[in-house]
């Protein structure tokens, strides 16, 4: 589980550009929600480079090429692949 701080919108107003920082050094969200706790209200700030890591993840997951990778994690070295005979195109 990862521990992520949380801020009020008004904290976290006070000091953004030190948040931003800190999501990409530290590679950590922050999430800012409402001081009454209305998880309706919340938003979650990360890194441009972990969102882009987290829109590929969910595109590779639609697109069906995680199920071939969990496939072949499961698979035996007998089941090796040459990479260069995949077809990329089908995946």
């Amino acid at each position: 589980m990862i521990f992520v701080d949380t801020y009020t919108p008004t904290n976290a107003r006070k000091n953004l550009y030190g948040l931003i920082k800190a999501v990409n050094l530290q590679k950590k969200p922050v999430v800012i929600e409402p001081a009454n706790g209305n998880d309706k209200e919340a938003a979650v700030l990360v890194s441009k480079q972990d969102w882009d890591s987290i829109q590929e993840t969910i595109y590779l997951e639609n697109v069906g090429v995680m199920d071939k990778v969990r496939d072949r994690e499961k698979g035996s070295a007998d089941d090796f692949e040459d990479i260069d005979d995949v077809d990329w195109d089908s995946l």
